[in-house]
């Protein structure tokens, strides 16, 4: 009986913390859609408490998630680069010239994906769904979090395109981590698509001078 009864409470214990992650990455998850940035401190501050939240999330649920191995990173490759060629065959090529890459538009580049890209997956796909995946059934957890993500680009991008195509990117971001358990190939798959998208397409830079 004594059995029994710690084996009933470390399964409770075990079920409050995932919903504890859960609901604080859902928290943080509000604030990311809804908190509107006004300058680049905030930004950087907030994505590196998504990337902290987490990394912590992943390190209590399942550690699993945070090993860096070759199969995860080629399956990002390979998925990563068949998103970046869609994006490119849609536009009918890169839109970026050699003249144009200037320091504003590497240093955009580097805070998106090295910073903001896998804030958003550490948060989405780390502190949300893998607590979510241990909860509820693969594809619930898949979908509902793909359905968070495209709320998220709802409010931020006022184009149906966008909206498509990240409810899409987060299916396939959020099947990835299911099937490879790893967070590597969803930050992989989102950094090439937005590559291809955000950079090659529509020369992102967020420094351009006044």
């Amino acid at each position: 009986m004594a059995r029994f009864t710690w084996a009933l409470a470390i399964k409770w214990m075990g079920i409050y913390m995932l919903i504890l992650c859960l609901l604080s990455g859902l928290i943080l998850a509000f604030i990311d859609i809804y908190w509107e940035i006004s300058s680049l401190k905030q930004n950087i501050f907030k994505r590196i408490c998504f990337i902290t939240a987490g990394i912590y999330a992943l390190w209590l649920v399942d550690k699993t998630y945070l090993h860096i191995s070759s199969w995860p990173a080629l399956y990002g490759l390979v998925v990563g680069t068949g998103f970046m060629c869609i994006h490119l065959f849609m536009a009918k090529g890169a839109k970026l010239r050699k003249g144009e890459v200037s320091k504003g538009l590497i240093y955009t580049s580097l805070l998106m994906y090295l910073l903001e890209l896998p804030a958003e997956e550490f948060l989405y796909r780390g502190a949300i769904f893998v607590p979510l995946l241990k909860l509820v059934h693969p594809l619930a957890a898949i979908l509902l979090t793909s359905a968070i993500f495209l709320w998220l680009h709802v409010k931020s991008w006022n184009n149906r395109f966008v909206w498509i195509g990240s409810f899409v990117l987060g299916l396939v971001c959020a099947a990835s981590v299911y099937f490879t358990k790893s967070i590597w190939a969803a930050i992989l798959i989102h950094n090439l698509n937005n590559f291809g998208f955000m950079t090659l397409v529509n020369k992102r830079n967020i420094f351009k001078a006044k």
